[in-house]
Order: structure tokens, then sequence, then C-alpha cells
């Protein structure tokens, strides 16, 4: 968040997913942390540019934060994480979102402009889920299968191309049916990290179709049984999450998400 005239925030505030550890802690409160008591005065905008992984928190904090300052008018813009430090920089935006750290060329940037570094706030945990249709009959994926399916090099040591359900081990009318391929554009965090810790930094297959943000890779597996991707848990709803082996050898682990637009 940046600082805004009445100094509520301070400046620029990153929601970073991908770097925190996927796993839960306790939050233990402060018995001395006194409850907010909103202030007089407040009014103008607040915008939010960045991740869309973050879309229905970030929703739901500027209702709750209108409710406390109804003359502040608030935006929420999800297009991807390389969104985010552009808007921060240019005043567009007072809260960036994202699914990555920022790159040292991105802070820079930002250093150059305000003197200062921008100030990145964890607020929550993220999972990366592989997606299918609920109808597809698969029920489990190994990491370089996944590999295979959405990369040009097979780096994760997978012996096939894969191409049809077939390749995936599936038998009957699936065997010679051709997989469709669903992810995110370049702009995204989550496009980032897929391809640093998936494909291990190699490039993406060309049969895969980039889509703007996470519900429309959503959306697009629902209409096509043949179809699989990549997301946020946050927005699993009308498909399938698949357990993913880390090889073949190892124990398929489940991807679930506790509710609706929790990351």
């Amino acid at each position: 968040m940046t600082r805004s005239t009445k100094s509520l925030f301070s400046l620029a505030a990153v929601a970073t997913l991908a770097s925190a550890p996927l796993f839960a802690q306790a939050v233990q409160v402060d018995k001395e942390f006194k409850p907010y008591k909103s202030t007089s005065g407040v009014s103008g905008t607040l915008n939010s540019i960045g991740s869309d992984t973050l879309n229905n928190v970030m929703t739901m904090w500027a209702e709750g934060f209108q409710k406390q300052y109804p003359n502040v008018k608030s935006q929420v813009e999800g297009k991807g994480s390389g969104t985010a430090p552009p808007a921060l920089i240019s005043g567009t935006a007072q809260l960036g979102p994202m699914s990555r750290l920022m790159k040292p060329s991105e802070i820079d940037d930002f250093e150059k402009k305000y003197g200062y570094k921008p100030t990145a706030i964890k607020v929550a945990v993220d999972a990366l889920a592989v997606w299918v249709n609920k109808d597809a009959p698969i029920d489990k994926i190994t990491m370089p299968q996944i590999d295979a399916v959405f990369s040009k090099t097979r780096k994760g040591g997978y012996d096939r191309d894969v191409t049809t359900w077939g390749d995936l081990g599936l038998t009957g009318d699936w065997a010679s049916r051709p997989i469709s391929l669903y992810g995110r554009n370049s702009a995204s965090g989550t496009y980032a990290y897929f391809k640093e810790h998936v494909l291990e930094k190699k490039d993406f297959a060309a049969a895969v179709q980039t889509l703007a943000g996470t519900s429309a890779v959503v959306n697009a597996i629902k209409g096509d049984e043949k179809g699989i991707g990549y997301g946020g848990i946050a927005y699993l709803e009308g498909i399938r999450a698949l357990p993913v082996k880390k090889d073949a050898a190892a124990p398929a682990i489940a991807c679930r998400s506790r509710a609706r637009g929790a990351a």
C-alpha cells in the first residue's frame, strides 16, 4: 500500500505468495494489540493492481475498508504480478498484490522514483495446482509428467513426449485423445513460478494456450474434457486438482482449498 495523504498506509505493500513456505502456522496476536478505530476525514481512491491470485481477498479487504471509510472508492484489477510494480511506480495503484517476489530491477526502479525501497508484506500462503476436467479419468500425475506435458524440453526426465492422454497412461477411448493445454500469460507470477519450479526455467510448449486470468483457465478446463492447466488453488471450482507425485515411486500429495477465495 502506498502512503495516502492521511498517512494510513506504509508505501507499496506487496502481497508475496510464491516465496512463502507451503504450510500454515498458528498466529499469536499480541494481547496488548488494541482493536482498530477509524478516524475522520478520509476520502479518495484506493487502487489495487497486480496478480489475480488475491483478487477475491483484495475485494473483501476493500469492502471492509469502505465500511470504515465510505468516502473512499476502491478498485481491484488483476492482470498479473508483472503489472504491479509499474502501477506502484507510476502511482496509478496504492496496492500491488504479487504471487512472486519483486525482481531486483523492479525494486531499483521503485527506489529511483521514491528514494526508498518498497515494503513487502506476506499476507497469505498459496498452493499451485494442476487441474483437469471433472470427467477426465486420471487420478494422479508425477512432476516429470507435468514437465513433459507443459514444456518443450522434458528436462524433468519423463521418457516420452506427451501429446495424448495415452501418453499419461490412460487407455481405451482416452488413449488417442489429444491433450488441450491451458496456462497463464508471461505477466503472471503464477506463470513465472510454474516455469521456474516445474519446468526448471525452460520454455513452455507452443501448444499451451495462454490466458489472461486464472478464472479463464478454470473456465476453459470446465468446457473441455481434454483440458489440463495450472493455477492457484483458491480458484478450484467445478474442476479437479490432481494429486501430484514427486516421481513414480513417491506418494501422491493432494492439493485442497479450504474455501473459495482463500489463498
